[in-house]
């Protein structure tokens, strides 16, 4: 399991603004963070969640948030209806003023525009955004860290240890960044605590537990995944109320969710094959060896004049084109017409 974390710049936390906030502020603003995705910063844990996970009060954490707000650390955007989106605000690092050259601007050579500096715009869209959550070619389905990271209580590893030693699961495949498998026959597998799961994307217990009666396992995971793939791609603004009305309505699974499972499934089908036939390749080798085995442990049983004899009847016995070259016992086919003859009936 990776290791639960959220990014803190070492500006922000030399800046007045973050030395100016109290202690119920900080704890409250690293929730929010845990809770946040890391593309687009935004968060959507309800008021609950955050009290229960910092150990404060609700009237605390309200009057923390605003705290934050007022800091220009925050920025709570509520929804009638909807749970309050959070976004955390990065802190630009403080301007040095440059000596010498490097007071310059760099041209772009072909543009004749400014260059960029390595420090990279959140407002540009062009450049933020985690570029591999559209590839697939490079995450196999898609890479969702932040919602792995709100699979569990933030901060701590609550989950049970995986047995050292247990058998690897080749029935399925696993879906990255998910806490699903997917199965040869397309079907996904759930094996988490739905409710928990659903909880931790901000849905209240009683909420969780009536939806998770609704649709099977499989109708709920597909929510869930894309829920999990527009969060990834920063278009999910209200995850808690997408989630209740998906399990609500039933829906099914985006096109662009369903085309990377297939070509999951379509990867797990062709390695379930792979393993089949070299599993029946094994057997195959498996059974000659045994053969061979018991043709060795007969021949050398016999005694000497018995085997002569029945190597004799063997070589008159087989077609002449299959022993013309080999007349011993090294020819397979003498082999195996001995051993017939050494385990049926008497020859005379």
């Amino acid at each position: 399991m990776g290791s639960y974390f959220f990014r803190v710049e070492h500006d922000l936390l030399r800046s007045d603004a973050f030395r100016s906030l109290g202690g119920s502020a900080i704890k409250v603003y690293l929730v929010i963070g845990l809770y946040s995705d890391f593309g687009t910063d935004w968060g959507y844990p309800s008021t609950r969640t955050i009290a229960r996970q910092a150990g404060l009060s609700r009237q605390t954490v309200i009057d923390a948030i605003q705290e934050l707000v007022d800091a220009g650390l925050l920025i709570a955007n509520k929804s009638r209806g909807r749970s309050t989106a959070y976004r955390v605000i990065r802190q630009p690092a403080p301007e040095r003023r440059p000596t010498g050259d490097r007071a310059r601007p760099k041209v772009d050579e072909k543009s004749g525009r400014a260059a960029k500096t390595g420090r990279v715009s959140l407002d540009d869209p062009s450049e933020t955004g985690p570029e591999f959550l559209v590839d697939p070619s490079k995450t196999g389905l898609f890479s969702l860290v932040e919602p792995v990271q709100k699979l569990d209580r933030p901060g701590r590893e609550d989950r049970p240890k995986r047995e050292t030693g247990s058998k690897e699961d080749t029935t399925s495949t696993a879906i990255p960044g998910t806490p699903f498998r997917l199965g040869a026959d397309g079907r996904l597998v759930v094996a988490v605590d739905l409710r928990e799961l659903l909880t931790s994307q901000g849905l209240p217990k009683d909420l969780a537990s009536r939806l998770i009666t609704q649709r099977d396992p499989e109708a709920v995971a597909k929510v869930l995944l894309n829920a999990f793939y527009l969060q990834s791609q920063g278009k999910l603004q209200n995850g808690p109320g997408y989630i209740r009305a998906g399990i609500e309505d039933g829906y099914d699974l985006l096109p662009q969710v369903a085309t990377r499972l297939e070509s999951r499934r379509r990867e797990l089908a062709e390695r379930l094959g792979r393993i089949e036939r070299e599993r029946s390749r094994a057997r195959e080798v498996d059974s000659l060896a045994s053969q061979e085995a018991a043709v060795s442990y007969v021949l050398e049983n016999l005694h000497p004049e018995e085997l002569k004899r029945f190597t004799a009847i063997a070589l008159d016995t087989l077609p002449e084109p299959v022993v013309r070259r080999n007349p011993t016992l090294s020819n397979p086919f003498v082999r195996g017409k001995v051993y017939e003859l050494a385990c049926g009936d008497p020859v005379d």
